[in-house]
């Protein structure tokens, strides 16, 4: 077996665990982005759920502020409620601590 045959199988080997490392690397990056996906607020069965309840008197505690109003829509990345002077507010979700809502 001459010098190049051998270089060239052990270049074939270096190139087959590169792709296998690539693959792994790949895998991994798809399982933490389905990691993250379900970690986020709110997630799709949240927003289905929490859609449930437009018209709904309600209360959105962020760090700063509590602001009390009548749920208008909920969506991946913010909650739209109309507040007590009637106006269209939109909160990021990622600023909300907690949900809650009036219990008549």
């Amino acid at each position: 077996m001459g010098i190049f045959s051998r270089l060239f199988k052990r270049r074939k080997l270096e190139l087959r665990l590169l792709h296998a490392g690539l693959e792994l690397l790949k895998q991994r990056v798809e399982h933490l982005e389905s990691l993250l996906a379900a970690a986020t607020f709110p997630d799709s069965e949240t927003v289905e759920r929490l859609s449930k309840f437009a018209g709904e008197s309600l209360a959105i505690q962020t760090m700063s502020l509590t602001i009390p109003g009548t749920l208008v829509a909920v969506h991946s990345d913010n909650f739209e409620i109309r507040d007590t002077n009637r106006r269209l507010v939109f909160i990021p979700a990622a600023k909300i601590i907690s949900v809650t809502f009036d219990n008549k």
